[in-house]
């Protein structure tokens, strides 16, 4: 997820469309808040990881599904705001990663600073 420079997650979810269709909600698959590490609240986590957060409200039960979605709560200007993205693990292909590189949810691999300078902050983008 995208953070600009003053940003902190304080929290993430995993959550997918519910299957019945006729609710029109969200299903959460996993959660967690109160990231107890650095890199964590700068938004690099590992779902159901048992060092990334001090809480975890819902452990993930088997393996993520092909599609979902990564809800976070993060801090930005001293308020607590909510992000989401899209993830369909069936588009990215497998790659050599170096230290600090990650294959985002398009597939392509890049670095943490690449990653959050997509991110809109304060008329920059």
């Amino acid at each position: 997820m995208p953070l600009c420079p003053d940003e902190t997650i304080t929290g993430a979810a995993i959550v997918v469309p519910r299957k019945d269709k006729t609710v029109d909600d969200f299903e959460t698959l996993w959660s967690a808040r109160e990231p107890s590490t650095a890199e964590a609240r700068g938004g690099v986590f590992h779902v159901n990881g048992p060092d990334s957060f001090v809480t975890v409200t819902k452990e993930l039960s088997g393996t993520l599904p092909d599609e979902f979605y990564l809800d976070t709560r993060q801090v930005r200007d001293g308020k607590e705001v909510s992000g989401s993205g899209y993830v369909d693990l069936t588009e990215l292909d497998s790659a050599e990663l170096g230290d600090n590189e990650f294959i985002t949810h398009k597939g392509k691999v890049m670095t943490r600073d690449e990653i959050n300078a997509q991110a809109y902050c304060g008329g920059k983008k």
